[in-house]
């Protein structure tokens, strides 16, 4: 429908060992896109031709190997704070409370007294 065949057709008519070009539709070809933009598109000079000025010539910065690994991830805008997953929540903003001694301010794994026993029955 588009006038460009699909990569399966694609394949199919490469296979086949047909020419390509006569399954494209004119409107895609080079001679359509020369005759479209004929009026707009002009010719350039040679580089010989071209005027010489003062300045020095442009040329690309050196290039600089990171010295870290690349980054996978995105960094995160101020925008991006409400497109967060509703899901999950932070625990940003919360007291740190001790499951061993109650105590605030510190986990388990940091907690100076003496680990509780927990018994379990078995019947």
């Amino acid at each position: 429908m588009s006038g460009i065949p699909c990569p399966h057709a694609i394949s199919c008519i490469t296979f086949k060992g047909l020419d390509l070009e006569s399954y494209v539709d004119d409107c895609y070809k080079k001679e359509a896109y020369l005759r479209c933009y004929r009026e707009v598109i002009h010719l350039v000079n040679s580089p010989e031709l071209w005027e010489r000025t003062q300045y020095d010539d442009v040329i690309p910065p050196p290039y600089r190997r990171p010295s870290h690994r690349p980054v996978k991830k995105r960094k995160r805008g101020p925008v991006d704070e409400d497109n967060r997953n509703q899901i999950h929540l932070s625990w940003r903003g919360q007291v740190q409370r001790c499951s061993n001694c109650g105590g605030v301010g510190h986990k388990k794994s940091g907690c100076t007294k003496p680990k509780k026993m927990v018994c379990v029955m078995l019947f």
